[in-house]
């Protein structure tokens, strides 16, 4: 008999873990967590940057957190031209929405784009260029993600 799959105590980080695989797995572009990794002058476009947030608990119990919870990933698109900004959004969300990540030990629901934030249009980045000097452009998509422990 195995041993059941004991979540981990970070589910922020798997959250943000999972959605970052999915994007890699779904689109053709990199994707960085954080903050980009290479230098620079390494960086390929379009690329997306995740930020994740801390879990909220999905629900409130008498006796103790139940272990399920909700979080909410920011993914920047980052590009060089506008329309190559809403490509990239467009392809994200083809590869998350609805989709259902494996995480150890969680039961996760299906991703959702965030109904409550609103995407705006592709902005100028004001800090960083493109290797060759030309202007950055991004805009940011946000999704919702729940798991909870399995409970086997």
């Amino acid at each position: 008999m195995t041993a059941p799959l004991v979540p981990s105590v970070e589910p922020s980080v798997d959250h943000v873990e999972a959605i970052a695989a999915l994007l890699d797995a779904g689109t053709a572009f990199a994707v960085h967590i954080g903050s980009p990794e290479p230098p620079d002058h390494e960086l390929t476009f379009p690329h997306y940057v995740l930020w994740g947030a801390p879990a909220t608990p999905g629900l409130q119990r008498m006796r103790g957190d139940g272990g399920d919870v909700w979080t909410r990933t920011q993914i920047t698109c980052v590009a060089l031209t506008p329309l190559d900004v809403i490509g990239a959004a467009d392809r994200a969300r083809r590869a998350l929405h609805r989709r259902r990540p494996t995480i150890p030990g969680r039961r996760c629901g299906d991703i959702e784009q965030d109904p409550e934030a609103a995407v705006p249009p592709p902005v100028p980045d004001p800090t960083p260029r493109s290797p060759d000097g030309r202007q950055v452009y991004i805009t940011a998509l946000f999704f919702l993600l729940h798991s909870s422990p399995h409970t086997s």
